[in-house]
């Protein structure tokens, strides 16, 4: 019997083993978050790189309440308990329930109240006022929409389906367009007028940036794509400057990367240099700010959220870490200089390799005031939400959101 050849099959046993479990520990395994109150009141040091939130804070202690208040509804009790809040204070706050079922797709509608979304269960499209009120957008059936792009104005929507069909249903003429499979990506203009996305052909040299009109006539390409249409996201900047972001610019290592800026008018944008991978960005009201996140090894690769000007020579200026630790699509902008984001309660060493894995850990909302740093937290919600589509009123009074573990929507009153 050769001893040698046992030991090394042994040795390598052990050392897979080592390895599985060691890759399990970092990105897989489970934890049972507590509710917790993050940072309060604090500033960001405007310029500089600045570090990540570091460990959750102090546990907030909720005590035994009535079991009826966890029933689903749009306002409180009348007996509330008093450790929880019914407007937002920064502490335990009560959370409204404005759709008591799984919707998709939810958007701030036109008049800064309202909430249109898409029914996958009936195959319709909705509205609801701040009230509960809900309404149909339609009396057409969609079954099985995967992915909805709608316009600012919500007049329009182009509905992605499984099978690749794209369809662009005019809610206004209730007249529809289709839209050709091999089109994918999609962002409308800023005024509802025209569409960009990426053209997918079989042929590596037959793929290319576009815009065109909502109907799909008109087409014009922008920039081929080449292999590489996974890298670039499109995303119509408000102001109407920028129509892509693409991960190809210069190779920088895994702690950093360029991001190239992509105009419809083959401009020459500088590129913006970003501190790690996981790129995901938002786009400020008026297009003049950028929030990203990002993630490296200085982080943990948590995601951390930082902010920079994003407009012509102006593009990677004032760049800043806000010390957030979360991902920007769940960030929304209440006006261009005031964010509200949720926040995990707990995250783990690695997080940003495995998003998904964080789909059911509860949130906290955080406001940041980019102009002056300021940072504070704006309520712990009483109960466990996960916030996806976080959508602040034009008056500024609800944050509405929808729950990633339920699918329903939410409100947090915060004025």
């Amino acid at each position: 019997m050769d001893w040698r050849k046992i030991l090394i099959v042994v040795a390598f046993v052990a050392v897979t083993l080592g390895i599985g479990f060691l890759m399990y520990y970092v990105f897989f395994r489970p934890t049972t978050p507590p509710v917790v109150t993050p940072i309060t009141n604090e500033v960001v040091t405007p310029g500089g790189l600045g570090r990540a939130l570091e460990g959750p804070p102090t546990p907030v202690e909720v005590t035994s309440t009535p079991t009826q208040i966890l029933a689903p509804s749009l306002t409180p009790p009348p007996q509330l308990p008093k450790e929880i809040s019914s407007v937002a204070k920064g502490g335990v706050t009560w959370v409204g329930t404005l759709v008591n079922k799984p919707i998709n797709n939810a958007t701030l509608a036109s008049n800064g109240k309202d909430i249109a979304y898409y029914d996958k269960n009936v195959g319709k499209f909705y509205r609801v006022d701040e009230n509960g009120n809900v309404s149909q957008l339609s009396d057409k059936t969609f079954q099985n929409v995967e992915k909805v792009t709608w316009t600012n104005a919500t007049d329009k929507a182009i509905l992605e389906f499984p099978d690749g069909a794209n369809v662009v249903f005019d809610f206004t003429s209730q007249k529809q367009f289709t839209l050709p499979k091999h089109w994918e990506g999609f962002s409308f203009s800023p005024d509802g007028t025209e569409i960009a996305g990426k053209s997918i052909g079989i042929d590596p040299d037959n793929r290319w940036l576009f815009t065109s009109n909502p109907d799909g006539t008109g087409v014009k390409a922008i920039e081929p794509l080449g292999d590489n249409g996974d890298k670039v996201e499109v995303n119509w900047s408000p102001n109407n400057q920028i129509i892509v972001t693409s991960r190809t610019g210069q190779a920088m290592g895994f702690e950093r990367q360029q991001i190239l800026l992509i105009g419809q008018n083959h401009e020459n944008f500088p590129g913006l240099t970003v501190e790690g991978q996981g790129f995901q960005s938002e786009w400020s009201k008026t297009g003049d700010r950028l929030l990203y996140s990002v993630y490296n090894s200085s982080s943990e690769y948590k995601p951390v959220l930082w902010v920079t000007s994003a407009q012509g020579d102006n593009i990677g200026a004032n760049r800043r870490s806000l010390q957030i630790n979360t991902w920007a699509d769940k960030c929304s902008f209440s006006d261009d200089t005031t964010l509200y984001c949720a926040v995990p309660q707990t995250m783990e060493t690695g997080a940003g390799f495995q998003p998904d894995l964080f789909s059911s850990v509860p949130d906290s909302f955080y406001r940041v005031d980019l102009t002056t740093g300021l940072k504070s937290l704006v309520a712990v919600p009483y109960g466990s939400f996960t916030a996806s589509n976080v959508m602040v009123s034009a008056d500024g009074r609800y944050l509405t959101f929808t729950n990633s573990q339920t699918g329903r929507l939410e409100r947090i009153q915060i004025k």
